[in-house]
């Protein structure tokens, strides 16, 4: 007969092995379950990554009318399907997600203190990559040293993106995937649920066993993410025409020295600030951004990116549901860098003047307008016919940017992602909500519900 208790059953989860106790026939059975060894995440998604890569070169090689017809009645209506389920679960995910973070963190003083922080790295690091692509412009386009130009529309994009935060309704903001109207309502009935703890308990239990149901659905979506990757990389292989995009090598290059630059001083000023090696990090935010590069997807990197914070880079619970969904919307370095150098390039190409004051211009209008991108797969194309109207650039460049767009989607997300960990992780240490050992540690911990 085993005694003991709760301390032996105890015991044996600690040492990664599940009892299970029965009592047969006047006899107490104990049966044990061997420990399974868990698979890398990181192995179906990079299999998915070079399936998807295979398949799409394959597809190729078929005759024009059969490779059109796999795309436009399996490939494309499958991942349009898997977008469409994605955004119907991440809505609501980052509603209750956030909403339950604001009611976490204790106090509206705390509270107050870490959202002032958070945004303001959020959107400080939106108008820092900005400048620096500003600067670093002069090497690849032409740029006329003069401040002649009309910025009278400067405070239209401002003012609407204002406007745009308050929802006409209460459901509108769910069934229209404006993301930026679901993170002002749960902002509010957060912090309602924080001023009214002690007034509405039922309320407060049922958002809590609600957010419980999501880290569930955020398990589950994780499991589908490498079919969804799969999906993702095949569609993006019969939409892009790589004879067309090689024309545009200028582009690329510009964005990837970006991207390679703000990356490294993400890494480097992370490294130092929470004085963890730069190979641990990578090694660290490798997940979020494999699912991010893959999909292209915000809403679909949202449950990997909160498991890689609490459990991968030992960020307090309380501030990672905060701020993950509050970094989504806000956090958008890399969207904002594809749109400005994709505006300079078609500005080169269709004779526009870019002076300084067009920079200007252009820094404030990109900046204001990335963070309104809707976060999922080509999202970014419904935002760039406003901004080239700000821009004065021709309607003929929108073709070219949206094939650019679908592209460079995949750099823009992985951009994003990374940087909202990068800027949590700053965040927590400020507010001592991170866990050193589980920073430091290769293996992550297991995420509390």
């Amino acid at each position: 007969m085993i005694t003991g208790g709760n301390a032996v059953t105890t015991l044996f989860t600690d040492l990664g092995i599940s009892p299970s106790f029965q009592y047969v026939n006047g006899e107490n059975q104990l049966t044990i379950m061997p420990k399974r060894k868990k698979v890398n995440p990181l192995i179906p998604m990079l299999i998915a990554v070079a399936a998807g890569i295979l398949a799409g070169f394959l597809c190729g090689l078929l005759p024009k009318e059969i490779s059109t017809g796999l795309a436009d009645g399996v490939i494309t209506p499958l991942f349009d399907t898997f977008v469409g389920v994605l955004v119907t679960f991440a809505l609501p995910m980052m509603f209750l997600s956030l909403m339950w973070g604001i009611y976490s963190i204790g106090d509206l003083a705390t509270l107050g203190s870490l959202g002032k922080g958070l945004l303001g790295r959020y959107i400080g690091r939106i108008f820092f990559s900005l400048v620096i692509c500003a600067a670093v412009s002069a090497l690849f386009f032409r740029i006329v040293p003069t401040f002649n130009a009309e910025v009278d529309n400067l405070f239209d994009p401002a003012f609407s993106f204002i406007l745009g935060i308050f929802p006409s309704n209460i459901v509108a903001p769910f069934s229209e995937g404006n993301v930026l109207q679901v993170i002002f309502l749960a902002v509010i009935f957060g912090i309602a649920l924080l001023v009214l703890n002690k007034k509405v308990p039922e309320c407060v239990k049922v958002a809590g066993q609600l957010n419980s149901i999501v880290l569930l659905i955020m398990e589950w979506i994780t499991r589908l993410l490498p079919v969804f990757i799969f999906i993702s990389v095949l569609n993006l292989s019969f939409k892009v025409s790589w004879a067309e995009l090689a024309t545009l090598w200028q582009l690329f290059a510009n964005i990837g020295i970006y991207a390679v630059i703000l990356l490294l001083l993400m890494l480097i000023a992370s490294s130092v600030r929470l004085k963890v090696s730069i190979g641990t990090l990578i090694k660290k935010l490798l997940p979020t951004s494999i699912v991010a590069s893959a999909t292209s997807s915000s809403a679909a990197t949202f449950s990997t990116t909160l498991k890689t914070c609490r459990g991968a880079l030992g960020i307090d619970d309380k501030l990672a549901f905060f701020g993950v969904p509050l970094g989504i919307v806000f956090s958008r370095s890399g969207v904002a860098v594809v749109m400005f150098c994709t505006a300079i390039c078609m500005a080169n190409r269709y004779g526009v003047e870019v002076n300084f004051a067009w920079l200007i211009l252009a820094i404030i209008v990109t900046g204001i307008m990335a963070i309104v991108v809707p976060p999922i797969p080509g999202g970014v194309t419904v935002v760039f016919s406003l901004l080239f109207l700000y821009l004065g650039l021709p309607s003929e460049a929108l073709t070219v940017a949206i094939i650019l767009g679908v592209v460079l989607d995949f750099i823009m997300t992985f951009m994003n992602m990374v940087a909202i960990q990068a800027d949590l992780a700053a965040t927590a240490k400020k507010a001592k909500m991170i866990d050193y050992d589980v920073l430091r540690c290769d293996t992550p911990k297991k995420n509390r519900r």
